[in-house]
């Protein structure tokens, strides 16, 4: 998301049309000039956007001048009323002339045509492209949000740690046994999996579906049943994900967390990978230090926003 000034400067050559199907090339050339970190690709935009539930054709509208895509603003509505604006972006060469304004207003009026009463940019779940606004990368996006009347409801961070070949292996005793789930786990670990999150659980399910062996997840098994999980790898088109990982609240305090965050690392350095990274970083002081014992650093950090409609 970057590119965006409240100078206003129509040109009568610029026109706007719901997403067109063939221009699907030219939208993600443009959104990876624009937003270069945050290219989505072609399997990750097709995942996120063209099979989401919510999307709609009239929600993502593309901004053209004389036959040429310009700029383009993406929103999904939900169910509960509640409106997502995922992602604003002008070509760098047109910007300064108020299209940025004009892709906002046409966003937050298909909001409304669909009956949001609020409208969110950030925190859109697990099945997002965006998790929120870098004010670094795109700190024009931030002062457009603020100038039309969105206020910052958040912030998380990014994070990443480099990985080695012979990652040190991690000891496998303690009260728990810790491996990877057999087909007759996985009732119970998307059942755990569910109690943290319900978006987890989605992600869960899908990855289980599309996997023979789920090599990609650790889980702690005790006495009474599976305690925590980690994944790894398990968003699509995302390379060296950490996560999503959760231990209940029974088992925490006890190195759970901290065991399945070092066996996952242990894996994907063993998978080849160089680094592992994860969004939506620790908001607990106690989450913070097992991520920092790890190598794991802050790389970004994004700001949530919403406002009413």
């Amino acid at each position: 998301m970057s590119g965006y000034e409240a100078e206003a400067d129509t040109v009568s050559t610029v026109t706007e049309t719901p997403f067109q199907p063939r221009a699907l090339g030219d939208l993600l050339e443009l959104w990876g000039r624009v937003m270069p970190q945050d290219a989505p690709g072609l399997a990750r935009f097709r995942d996120l956007a063209l099979l989401d539930p919510a999307f709609r054709p009239e929600g993502l509208i593309m901004l053209w001048r004389d036959g040429r895509l310009i700029g383009f603003g993406y929103a999904v509505a939900s169910r509960s009323h509640r409106g997502w604006l995922i992602a604003l972006g002008v070509a760098p060469e047109e910007r300064g002339r108020g299209h940025g304004t004009r892709l906002l207003r046409s966003c937050l009026g298909f909001l409304a045509m669909a009956g949001c009463s609020v409208v969110e940019l950030g925190g859109n779940g697990e099945r997002y492209l965006l998790p929120g606004v870098d004010p670094v990368a795109y700190p024009a996006l931030r002062r457009l949000l603020e100038h039309d009347g969105f206020r910052r409801t958040g912030s998380t961070k990014a994070m990443a740690c480099d990985l080695v070949a012979d990652q040190s292996p991690v000891a496998r005793g303690g009260r728990y046994e810790y491996r990877y789930p057999d087909d007759g786990d996985i009732p119970e670990l998307l059942r755990v999996v569910a109690q943290i999150s319900q978006s987890w659980s989605q992600l869960f399910r899908e990855y289980l579906a599309r996997t023979e062996r789920a090599a990609h997840i650790w889980i702690a098994a005790g006495d009474n049943g599976i305690a925590g999980f980690a994944g790894s790898d398990i968003f699509p088109g995302c390379p060296g994900r950490f996560g999503p990982m959760g231990v209940l609240p029974a088992a925490r305090g006890q190195g759970v967390g901290g065991r399945l965050l070092r066996l996952s690392l242990e894996s994907m350095a063993g998978r080849g990978h160089r680094r592992a990274w994860f969004l939506w970083g620790p908001d607990s002081e106690p989450g913070s230090r097992m991520y920092g014992s790890a190598g794991f650093r802050v790389i970004r950090e994004f700001e949530f926003f919403s406002r009413s409609l």
